[in-house]
């Protein structure tokens, strides 16, 4: 990373303790990118960014006292360009959860890893979360475009165009 461009700041918000950690210790392995902080639910995430100024958030989707649809809204009340990535089980209700938080604001989203094949699919999230936060987060008036992740486009229904 240049060092003239300081790194990227990062708020890692789940309420489960492992996968915080899991998120935190996967961000900070990379050169350019900095965990500023963690929260266990929105509630708090919400409370800490005005403090921490992170550049990205990564967002769990299901939390006690506020869930990560809940301060998706708020934070897009006060700040509608951060970067939110989504963090979401692959379920039915995982997939209709994510098309949701899609629309009311969030950047994009990250399928957590199954326990059952953790291996290589914990591999493979990390390199697609940290991608996303590094495109996503820096630089910092570069465009917060991400292509859709390969499940969205799969989702979203298909429109034939008529010649």
């Amino acid at each position: 990373m240049d060092p003239t461009h300081s790194k990227i700041r990062v708020v890692v918000v789940d309420d489960s303790t492992v996968v915080r950690r899991f998120l935190s210790d996967a961000i900070s392995s990379h050169p350019g990118l900095e965990v500023v902080g963690t929260a266990s639910h929105g509630a708090l995430a919400v409370q800490k960014l005005a403090l921490l100024k992170p550049h990205v958030i990564t967002m769990d989707v299901e939390m006690p006292e506020m869930s990560g649809l809940e301060a998706l809204v708020a934070i897009r009340a006060t700040d509608p360009t951060l970067p939110i990535i989504m963090v979401s089980s692959l379920t039915e209700r995982g997939a209709a959860t994510t098309l949701e938080a899609l629309s009311l604001g969030a950047t994009d989203y990250v399928t957590k890893p199954s326990s059952a094949r953790a291996g290589a699919d914990k591999d493979d999230f990390v390199k697609d979360l940290l991608a996303k936060i590094l495109t996503l987060g820096g630089p910092r008036g570069a465009s917060r475009s991400v292509s859709p992740s390969p499940v969205l486009s799969a989702v979203r229904p298909k429109i034939a165009v008529q010649p």
